[in-house]
């Protein structure tokens, strides 16, 4: 909503002197840096009065003076830093022209995998004008919204299950998700409601082994399924990584003891952050899975999310079978 917000700002001219967009997410900073060049510059003038800097490439003190700059035949100038990151040993020399900015320009800095001491003047200064943005990633119960603000734009409904399986192939990457989300776009122009069979053709997921239906066995209780699924992910581990297959297990299963805990069961979907149509694979594998084999089974696949990433230097084979062998033990009465 921020992010609106700073839209709206910048289509409106409601400018602030000096913006910091910073953080872990690089897909914000990047979608935010291209709102300023579309949005401050008229696009006929842009050559005259948008220049964009990067700041390995460039000092502070040049950044200050590009900003100082009048515009022409235009009422302002835009000063973009990319890779800003890189001159924040040099934020002091920025404190004199936070306290006397040039009116007639918007100055950004695009800053990426990066923090902020939010405690240095400078900083609080930019912050008071509403021109600090910290872009971090995305939750898994916040890709759900993301992915329906990118479907609002463009028209474009998903079929319920359809939407689950593409949510769950992706992960919360919002730049693989637009990708994705453009790549069935171009291929079935003018469509209008995508269903399982687009986002298997289009986006490579396997109709029998994915993490959906990986899931859904577990969830259900079919371990001979799962057991098959999880072969085919190890002959096929560049494609199927067990890395990314356990913290979909891991965010699953954790929301199963959520649910558990969830004293009132008809606010359970908002206080696991998923779709209403999505609880009942909770519910289902609630009545399979007590707490206290959720404990236990949570527990393994922390351990076996950290043997995946070298601790213990495994092969994707072991790996996968301790997963199976935790999951199976979960299940005995």
């Amino acid at each position: 909503m921020r992010f609106e917000r700073l839209k709206s700002h910048l289509i409106h001219e409601k400018f602030a002197p000096c913006y910091f967009v910073y953080g872990e997410e690089s897909f914000f900073i990047d979608e935010v840096g291209l709102w300023f060049e579309q949005v401050v510059i008229s696009e006929d003038l842009r050559d005259f009065n948008q220049t964009i800097l990067y700041g390995p490439d460039s000092s502070m003190s040049e950044v200050i003076e590009r900003a100082r700059q009048l515009p022409m035949m235009f009422q302002r100038t835009l000063v973009l830093v990319r890779q800003a990151q890189s001159l924040l040993r040099q934020l002091a020399e920025l404190e004199s022209y936070i306290n006397h900015p040039n009116p007639q320009c918007v100055l950004v800095f695009l800053m990426h995998n990066s923090g902020l001491d939010r405690r240095k003047k400078v900083i609080k200064v930019i912050e008071s004008h509403e021109g600090l943005y910290e872009c971090k990633k995305l939750y898994e119960n916040e890709l759900a919204g993301f992915l329906d603000n990118e479907l609002h734009r463009s028209g474009i409904y998903f079929e319920d299950k359809a939407k689950q399986l593409f949510l769950a192939a992706i992960g919360n990457d919002p730049r693989r998700l637009k990708s994705e989300l453009e790549k069935i776009q171009l291929a079935q122009e003018g469509i209008r409601q995508i269903e399982v069979e687009h986002v298997e053709k289009y986006t490579g997921i396997h109709r029998t082994f994915n993490v959906f239906e990986l899931q859904k066995a577990i969830s259900t209780g079919k371990m001979d399924k799962a057991s098959g699924i999880l072969a085919f992910f190890a002959d096929n581990a560049k494609d199927h990584p067990i890395q990314m297959t356990i913290p979909v297990l891991f965010s699953f299963f954790s929301k199963v003891f959520k649910y558990h805990a969830v004293k009132n069961k008809s606010e359970a979907a908002k206080a696991l952050g998923v779709s209403p149509y999505f609880l009942k694979d909770y519910q289902t594998a609630a009545r399979i899975y007590s707490m206290k084999r959720l404990t236990v089974l949570i527990a393994d696949l922390k351990r076996i999310d950290l043997r995946s990433k070298g601790v213990g230097q495994l092969s994707s084979a072991h790996i996968t079978a301790e997963l199976y062998q935790a999951l199976a033990i979960a299940l005995i009465p």
